[in-house]
């Protein structure tokens, strides 16, 4: 089964999505605010007519009561005859002035039309029209009257504030989008760098693969046709340093096809000590150069994983090279096994020179490696600790570290049950 994840895309995807919803957003409110500012300026506006027919004539024409979705006067029968609502009481400068007054105090600084009509407003024309009932007299024939206000201006008066809102909104929707897209763009530039650069360092290790493997069998066969040079010290050193070399090249051809998604995983059960004994002897030459010791005792024969043979056995080459490249004199490398409800936990414990506490997230990252500053004492490119980690995850598994400066490291792999 091959893998391909792509989080550029993902990231494309969110962003844009993260714009459409802010533009939603920004809509909805926008209509909110329209709305809420509706009601703000009905409310005023009926303040201030009622508190005017309230203040009118000593209160005469109305009560102080009110009812509906707003407030409004309601009519009071007068039997009083002394008291008589003047028929141009829309037209009473008084009167104008003082409703006047109390539209400015509400902040509505409009000119308004107001008609007096023994008919209450109808219920379409409620944004439209603002009326209160007032009192009639006894004598007259009808029980109340009512005053009605409108605003010819209202709807400009009421967009008059909306520009600063629109403006604000589409800065907002304007700086956040090209922030999102000179992001995007970086990616997409920083994706394209990078597959150049896999595509670079795949090629490079491709081409160097044929001769180093020319040079490998040039060796063994001069070592087998000219029986005196079996011991040679210089073709020892060329041997030793190709196999180096060549391992270095796989690890790069690894982690490229790992990053590309050009890889399969064959997943199938695997007796964990017969797959550690396998690496420990393909190490054969290297654990001998070393003069080290590895302990597989620890290990129960009966432990099963489930994974992909090459890849599992290369994250464990990998940290047993780590562990024979990394330690002084004598390495002693301990190789264990546990069991819990989850998993398997393979320990690789060495008594090397450590990774300083800030570096030890840091060397499963690619081409890092623990060191002081620019100088690293042992060579390699930072490569295998990326792979091991990328390939445990893809195992669905983790890794992790444990270690001190001078005291060794001891790193834990953990593979779930089969």
């Amino acid at each position: 089964m091959k893998f391909k994840y792509d989080k550029s895309h993902v990231l494309l995807i969110a962003t844009t999505l993260a714009v459409i919803g802010l533009v939603i957003f920004q809509l909805t409110w926008m209509r909110h605010s329209r709305q809420l500012s509706d009601q703000i300026f009905n409310q005023r506006v009926y303040m201030a007519l009622c508190s005017t027919v309230e203040e009118y004539g000593g209160g005469a024409l109305c009560t102080k009561a009110g009812g509906g979705d707003a407030p409004t006067c309601l009519p009071t029968p007068h039997t009083e005859s002394n008291f008589v609502i003047p028929v141009d009481l829309v037209s009473d400068s008084t009167f104008n002035a003082s409703l006047r007054q109390s539209l400015n105090f509400y902040q509505v600084d409009l000119d308004y039309n107001m008609t007096l009509s023994s008919e209450a407003r109808p219920a379409e024309k409620q944004d439209e029209i603002y009326q209160c009932a007032i009192a009639i007299p006894s004598q007259s024939n009808q029980e109340s009257a009512f005053i009605h206000l409108s605003f010819a201006d209202k709807e400009k008066f009421m967009l008059g504030r909306l520009p600063y809102m629109i403006v604000a909104t589409i800065l907002i929707l304007m700086f956040t989008a090209i922030v999102l897209l000179f992001a995007n763009w970086s990616l997409m530039k920083q994706k394209k760098l990078l597959e150049t650069n896999i595509d670079f360092f795949n090629n490079m290790a491709h081409e160097f693969r044929t001769p180093l493997t020319n040079v490998g069998l040039a060796v063994n066969m001069l070592m087998k046709k000219q029986k005196d040079l079996k011991g040679n010290d210089f073709l020892q050193i060329i041997k030793r340093e190709n196999s180096k070399l060549q391992g270095q090249v796989e690890r790069v051809l690894h982690l490229a096809r790992v990053e590309s998604g050009d890889y399969s995983l064959h997943k199938e059960r695997l007796h964990l000590k017969s797959l550690l004994i396998e690496v420990q002897e393909e190490m054969h030459m290297q654990i001998k150069e070393r003069y080290a010791v590895v302990n597989l005792d620890d290990v129960s024969e009966s432990l099963e994983v489930f994974g992909d043979r090459l890849h599992l056995g290369n994250v464990f080459r990998n940290l047993l090279d780590n562990a024979l490249k990394y330690t002084n004199d004598n390495p002693e490398i301990r190789i264990s096994a546990t069991e819990n409800a989850k998993g398997i936990i393979v320990s690789v414990e060495d008594n090397g020179i450590g990774i300083p506490v800030g570096q030890c997230e840091l060397i499963f990252e690619k081409f890092q490696r623990a060191g002081q500053g620019d100088l690293h004492e042992r060579k390699g490119f930072g490569l295998g600790l990326a792979y091991v980690k990328r390939m445990v995850e893809l195992h669905n598994g983790s890794v992790r570290v444990n270690s001190e400066v001078n005291k060794g490291s001891r790193f834990e792999v953990f593979l779930p049950l089969v």
